[in-house]
């Protein structure tokens, strides 16, 4: 369906073909600034409260969920460009550029310029320029705004606190182990690069690996399988060796426990009668035939070949 409207000028015409908005000129489709304000409201769209996907809990996400996919998907390509575009030039300009004494530059040459103004005509009777177009009320920030800036803020917060809840507990096992590639890889380059440079390269990989994977989701989507199959064939390997050195372990435990077993019982067994046997008698019946030892001589000393041993003594010399 097609909706040709007023021209804007002779040959010149602006068609919208399924909310795409282009000039036809001569017969020439031209594209216009309205698909970019296409783009910025549908992303706002998306950014509206509005019925959101579901956890796994089946809790409600917030419809930031959907802003954010949206958003970093390039559904909406040129409002995420200006996104982009606008992230990086923020980076580099607080980088680079002193932004705060920028700001106060420009306030100090405010208030001067306002106060010299009223100040200048003061000497020739006129009143001041700026007392003059001093509004009645000053402007104040409506209630109903700050409520649905916080509101706004809340459902924000809330957001970040799902998204990181639904990672930690393994919600996609694919978005879990990309937190922990790079959260690991952030860890080691925090140490050797600035802060600013390690933003930026958030930044950029934040914007442009989701476009790379929707361009290249079948081959990245084979790879992904391949690697899951690999990983789950060398679990199920180590399982098993675990298994077989577990049982073989087990194995070897209990015939060295039997083998243990045995060999107390032996050495009881030997060691009881000894204990026994001294326990009923402490000193042991000769019941056999012991050694015989010689009677004692019953004369004073024994003689051989009929003579004594002993001589008599001789009888003392007399002396003349």
């Amino acid at each position: 369906m097609s909706d040709l409207d007023n021209s804007t000028s002779e040959g010149t015409a602006t068609q919208t073909v399924n909310g795409e908005v282009s000039v036809n000129f001569n017969g020439y489709k031209l594209p216009i600034l309205f698909e970019s304000k296409a783009d910025f409201s549908g992303l706002a769209n998306s950014a509206s409260p509005q019925e959101s996907d579901t956890a796994d809990s089946d809790q409600p996400l917030t419809h930031y969920h959907s802003f954010f996919y949206d958003l970093f998907t390039w559904k909406f390509p040129r409002a995420t460009g200006f996104f982009f575009s606008f992230a990086i030039s923020l980076i580099l300009a607080f980088r680079f550029v002193n932004v705060l004494r920028y700001v106060f530059k420009a306030t100090y040459l405010l208030f001067f310029g306002v106060a010299f103004l009223e100040i200048a005509a003061r000497p020739f009777g006129v009143r001041g320029f700026i007392s003059s177009v001093r509004p009645k009320r000053y402007y104040t920030i409506p209630r109903d705004s700050l409520d649905r800036l916080f509101g706004e803020l809340h459902d924000l917060l809330n957001f970040f606190v799902l998204e990181f809840q639904r990672v930690l507990f393994v919600e996609n096992i694919f978005a879990t182990v990309v937190a922990f590639f790079a959260s690991f890889i952030g860890y080691f380059l925090i140490k050797y690069i600035p802060f600013w440079a390690l933003l930026l390269l958030t930044t950029i990989t934040a914007f442009t690996a989701p476009l790379i994977y929707l361009q290249n989701q079948e081959v990245i989507d084979e790879q992904i399988q391949w690697a899951n199959e690999y990983a789950n064939a060398q679990l199920a390997n180590g399982r098993q060796i675990a298994e077989k050195y577990i049982d073989d372990a087990s194995v070897r435990a209990r015939a060295t426990a039997t083998e243990l077993t045995q060999k107390v019982q032996s050495y009881a067994v030997k060691k009881s009668p000894t204990t026994e046997k001294s326990q009923a008698s402490p000193l042991p019946k000769n019941d056999g035939p012991a050694h015989e030892f010689p009677d004692a001589p019953k004369s004073d000393l024994p003689t051989v070949d009929g003579t004594s041993d002993v001589k008599a003594a001789a009888p003392e010399p007399i002396v003349a």
